[in-house]
């Protein structure tokens, strides 16, 4: 298992840190070299926004003192538009594309569903979330491998306040957080919908596909992500089976219908 990033191949054409800050629009700092759900996510806002934009370089598990000092925060993604304040979280970055972009909307007009799509994309992206949890499992798996003097200073732990009991929780979190989305999949289908909110693709579809791989990743033709990044992925898959839960195909036939259909296919990081 490795903590930290730069074991991969980078696709994108990324731009630095001092090119960034000397361009104009939207420039955007992604986890290179992965499929950084939080990134990924993101991406797929913009591109179905049709909103063009500068990718910065941001070293996944790195010290990225370069990209703190300009945006303030550590970690990705960074939205930083003209001379406006940074956004980093996922209600910030889905409101920056809906005024930006002239694609389809991402948020649903009616507020019940609209109520309804945040709440459950907060679920799969939000603090103490799905992919939080998941990442907690991951940290657990690295300790016991590299041993906990190894991992001490890793700014990750301290990012997500790791803790021993909030380790053997996780698998009961993000167990109920996939179950809700298994519900709201079957009523959607029996509405005769494709999709997680209504009839039309929205922000909730693109976080859920592009989330969904940190527990089952796409085939490396169209993923071609590290192979470490696959078996440390994998141990979240193991670990919720191990207590008892399996994956609902469903999920991962609605993933599959998001991609080729709506994003970027194939991946591009």
């Amino acid at each position: 298992l490795v903590p930290t990033f730069f074991r991969t191949k980078l696709f994108m054409d990324y731009v630095s840190v001092e090119e960034a800050k000397a361009a104009t629009g939207l420039r955007l700092v992604l986890t290179g070299g992965l499929p950084a759900p939080w990134s990924e996510a993101a991406k797929g806002l913009f591109h179905v926004r049709k909103v063009d934009y500068i990718p910065v370089l941001q070293q996944g598990g790195g010290p990225n003192e370069d990209i703190l000092a300009w945006t303030g925060h550590r970690n990705a993604p960074t939205a930083m538009y003209n001379d406006e304040p940074a956004r980093v979280t996922a209600v910030e970055m889905i409101s920056l594309a809906q005024r930006l972009g002239s694609g389809p909307s991402l948020v649903p007009a009616d507020m019940d569903e609209r109520v309804m799509m945040f709440g459950l994309l907060n679920e799969i992206a939000g603090e103490n979330g799905m992919a939080w949890n998941a990442r907690v499992l991951m940290f657990t798996a690295m300790i016991e491998n590299l041993g906990e003097e190894a991992m001490r200073d890793n700014p990750m732990l301290r990012d997500y306040h790791y803790a021993p009991e909030d380790a053997a929780a996780a698998p009961g979190k993000v167990i109920a957080i996939l179950q809700r989305l298994s519900q709201q999949l079957e009523r959607q289908a029996g509405l005769g919908s494709q999709y997680l909110i209504g009839d039309t693709l929205s922000a909730l579809d693109i976080y859920w596909a592009c989330f969904s791989q940190m527990l089952d990743a796409l085939p490396p033709e169209v993923n071609p992500m590290p192979d470490y990044m696959r078996k440390v992925w994998g141990l979240t898959s193991r670990t919720i089976q191990q207590a008892g839960y399996e994956l609902d195909p469903a999920l991962l036939v609605h993933r599959d219908f998001i991609f080729p259909t709506h994003l970027q296919w194939p991946l591009d990081f």
